[in-house]
């Protein structure tokens, strides 16, 4: 499977280094679990890493690009296509996944590795994600527990003082 590296970025074949991060940047915000919840946004953010991994460094880049001219000639695309990123509304892998066979050795090797750190740090950061809220709900737990607690015993002087008055 060939992913199309510049749509899922949102940036055209002629980005810099810098347009590279900065789209790198405004997707992860973009796709960031915080803001789409309800939405399994897993895949989404492995490809946009993915994508990151392999545009940032140029030799990469670079063999990348050799074989995008050879996927573009087969697909007969045009330029503009890649101008085309994620959106909220269409975001089905099939927009940015094609059934083409990478012919560069050294460029599948470089995409297989990119695929697998970019699902490590994917899963790792889930994983903290949902240890950070795990202990955060423990916290408010307590919190709210020390607070009721507070309360009730508020409660408890409060009639005591009254009951106090009463009796005078």
């Amino acid at each position: 499977m060939f992913k199309d590296y510049y749509r899922i970025l949102g940036i055209p074949l002629t980005a810099d280094e810098l347009d590279v991060k900065r789209a790198y940047r405004e997707m992860s915000l973009k796709w960031h679990p915080d803001k789409n919840t309800g939405i399994d946004v897993t895949s989404i953010m492995q490809d946009i890493n993915e994508a990151y991994d392999i545009l940032r460094d140029p030799s990469k880049r670079k063999r990348y690009n050799q074989e995008y001219a050879r996927f573009c000639e087969t697909y007969n695309k045009e330029e503009k296509v890649q101008n085309t990123a994620y959106s909220k509304e269409k975001n089905s892998q099939s927009e940015w996944s094609y059934d083409y066979d990478v012919c560069d050795e050294a460029l599948k090797k470089d995409i297989y590795n990119a695929r697998k750190h970019a699902k490590e740090l994917v899963e790792e950061f889930l994983k903290e994600m949902k240890e950070t809220a795990m202990v955060a709900a423990k916290g408010a737990g307590t919190s709210a527990i020390n607070f009721l607690i507070g309360w009730i015993v508020a409660g408890i002087i409060m009639a005591i003082i009254l009951s106090l008055l009463k009796c005078n």
